[in-house]
């Protein structure tokens, strides 16, 4: 017969299996911080913030003539310019301005570049699992920028706003979020452990459970005797 279990029957069989769930969570945070320290490459983020502008470009000077085309205009400008500053020919600059020994390709994948809020202010960030090329990188990319977009789009230009800093620590992996992902997953898979051996456990424990899982009254119990060599006399055992 198909072995039956509520919630109740559950919430008892984790409750008297508790050490089991404990030694999961134990195991799950350790395994993952041990993993996330020795084994993930720390990486660093050196960035800094542009401020992007159009001399061809009718903004608005009074807030009531501010609409929504306006906003929509100075946030495609943010990405335009953020195309140019990724784009081959420019990346090209900078690996040959830095003398790292980076190819484009390779400082395209370091390099994000993203809106602050929504506004014209673009953000630069360059990742690094070495955090002085972070930042060298960071820095060519704003000492180039005004250069480049001038001469690629008509009235264009850039105003540095935050220079790039050193990063001091690293920004990934999460040390503290890891842990706590690994005691997560420890705990679901202890709790699926023993809930798989509790159903597939089909011994016959005691009384209760023959009239639980049968649905049939107990009449009554036979005790076992057993003989034990040692002392070549019956002795009783419960079944």
């Amino acid at each position: 017969m198909e072995k039956q279990i509520n919630f109740m029957d559950l919430l008892r069989l984790y409750l008297h299996r508790w050490w089991v769930l404990l030694i999961g969570i134990l195991v799950g945070g350790i395994i993952s911080g041990v993993f996330t320290v020795f084994f993930v490459t720390p990486m660093y983020v050196s960035a800094g913030s542009m401020y992007t502008e159009n001399s061809n470009d009718v903004v608005a000077k009074d807030v009531k003539d501010v609409n929504l085309n306006t906003l929509m205009v100075r946030k495609e400008l943010v990405q335009t310019y953020a195309e140019v500053l990724t784009s081959n020919v420019f990346l090209k600059k900078v690996a040959a301005e830095s003398g790292l020994g980076y190819t484009h390709e390779q400082l395209l994948s370091m390099i994000t570049m993203s809106s602050k809020n929504d506004t014209e202010i673009l953000v630069i960030s360059v990742e690094s699992p070495n955090p002085q090329h972070a930042y060298i990188i960071a820095q060519v990319i704003t000492n180039l920028a005004e250069d480049q977009i001038s001469s690629v789009v008509e009235g264009g230009s850039v105003k540095l706003l935050d220079e790039p800093e050193y990063p001091q620590t690293f920004s990934s992996p999460n040390i503290g979020n890891n842990v706590k992902t690994g005691m997560l997953v420890g705990l679901l898979l202890s709790m699926i452990a023993v809930f798989l051996v509790e159903m597939l456990d089909n011994k016959v424990k005691d009384a209760e459970f023959i009239a639980k899982q049968f649905q049939l009254p107990v009449l009554g119990e036979i005790p076992y005797f057993v003989n034990d060599s040692k002392k070549d006399e019956p002795a009783f055992k419960k079944a």
